[in-house]
């Protein structure tokens, strides 16, 4: 009857939230792995060895890889950010009464959770 009720804002399954929770993993993985690098140049210091500058020359190479892949991240949850926000604002306007009633729904909610939490916290202030 009335089509894709969503406008599209789920239409693709990399806003899942095992998908986000994967990504965020990986990133911090590789987060660590770049400060763990990192610290491992300073460690190395101005030693001079064949093995000590083999080692840092693939360090270096390492930090450069995780430092591109994290650029690279970066700009792929940029864009789909800006994706998310070009259909929400499609949603939005080709269903405004629909979106002024999921935001007033929302507000609706919060108001009630933070009233009934004020309530609690105030009920224990007298005891």
């Amino acid at each position: 009857m009335y089509g894709n009720t969503n406008g599209g804002l789920a239409s693709d399954n990399t806003n899942s939230p095992g998908l986000s929770a994967r990504h965020e993993e990986t990133m911090a993985q590789l987060q660590r792995t770049v400060s763990q690098a990192e610290d491992l140049l300073r460690a190395l210091g101005d030693e001079s060895s064949q093995a000590i500058d083999a080692m840092r020359e693939r360090v270096g190479t390492t930090l450069r890889d995780a430092r591109e892949r994290l650029s690279g991240r970066a700009s792929q949850a940029r864009n789909m950010a800006s994706s998310t926000m070009t259909r929400a604002d499609a949603y939005v306007r080709d269903n405004p009464w629909r979106a002024v009633a999921i935001g007033a729904g929302i507000g609706l909610a919060l108001a009630m959770m933070l009233s009934s939490r004020r309530g609690d916290s105030s009920d224990n202030e007298f005891e």
